[in-house]
């Protein structure tokens, strides 16, 4: 059994654990309250609630409150020019009369009109009014805490494995920056962005962020070529949520490449995964597939 194979069947036998929550692994200067943890720090500037998980998500676990485009007009504010809008997702719940097929509302002995409950999905396009907007302040007296930072070291094996594939010939741009509260790959721009080790807590998370963002910019054509189709993959659709997997599955394997697996950044990765299975339905295939998958994209990045 290879080393690739010992560690997804770990995986597999720690999600068969249950449930286990994810922690956002890093801190970013951004506006809490207090009780408000790394997971869920994303909130809505009309109510001050926080916001569900999967819009925690489409956030990219994004820190501060959020708010519509008329809602930042309204207060004063304006958006920040070439700024973009993230969309989150609520259900409207409305109370509708019941009527019969020529249109009649229906009453019931007592003559109250009947009504039936509808849920309806709706959209929205929202802003962090702290990062991307002028003019605007916290509306439910937030105030500003600055992120601690660590003393964490470079890990040297973990260094070489960045350095290798970075300065390959065909490599991505890498760029740790310092106050971020985001971790992605641009395919557009062919880049890596994490936040600086600094705003870790532990190092074997700084490295499982960095190796999971470089993971994912071996999807390109001239790399390991993922690409299912010539349009970016929406978010929550089956082939983002695969190549989610393969991206946290190519980390641990990383991970363990520089000897900095914990058990602590272990069972984050998981948590991570099991989140992503939900989306894909829990396919027990796809854990197989992108193992596969993140397999040829570790050997690529040890061997650029």
């Amino acid at each position: 059994m290879t080393s690739y194979e010992v560690i997804t069947e770990q995986i597999i036998a720690k999600m068969n654990e249950g449930v286990i929550p994810w922690v956002k692994p890093w801190h970013s200067n951004a506006w809490s309250t207090d009780g408000m943890n790394k997971m869920f720090p994303a909130y809505s500037y009309s109510n001050g609630k926080r916001y569900n998980f999967m819009n925690q998500m489409l956030l990219g676990f994004e820190a501060g409150e959020f708010a519509t485009f008329e809602q930042i007009k309204k207060a004063g504010g304006k958006v920040k020019k070439g700024e973009k809008s993230t969309i989150v997702a609520g259900w409207i719940v409305e109370d509708k009369p019941i009527t019969d097929k020529d249109g009649n509302i229906l009453t019931d002995e007592d003559g109250n009109e009947e009504t039936k409950t509808t849920f309806a999905l709706r959209y929205y396009r929202v802003f962090n009014i702290l990062t991307q907007c002028e003019g605007m302040t916290p509306k439910h007296n937030w105030t500003k805490d600055e992120a601690p930072e660590s003393d964490l070291q470079p890990e040297e094996a973990a260094e070489a494995i960045i350095e290798n594939y970075i300065t390959s010939k065909d490599a991505p741009k890498f760029t740790v920056l310092k106050g971020s509260d985001k971790a992605y790959y641009s395919p557009a721009f062919d880049e890596v962005v994490i936040p600086h080790m600094s705003q870790f807590e532990a190092i074997a998370e700084y490295y499982s962020t960095a190796f999971h963002e470089l993971t994912h910019s071996t999807s390109k054509e001239s790399r390991c070529n993922r690409k299912t189709t010539g349009k970016k993959a929406a978010f929550g659709s089956k082939e983002y949520s695969k190549e989610e997997l393969v991206a946290e599955i190519g980390s641990c394997f990383l991970n363990s490449q520089a000897g900095l697996t914990t058990e602590s950044s272990f069972r984050n990765s998981t948590a991570y995964l099991q989140n992503w299975m939900t989306a894909l339905k829990n396919d027990p295939k796809m854990i197989i597939q992108a193992s596969a998958q993140a397999e040829k994209a570790a050997e690529y990045i040890l061997n650029a």
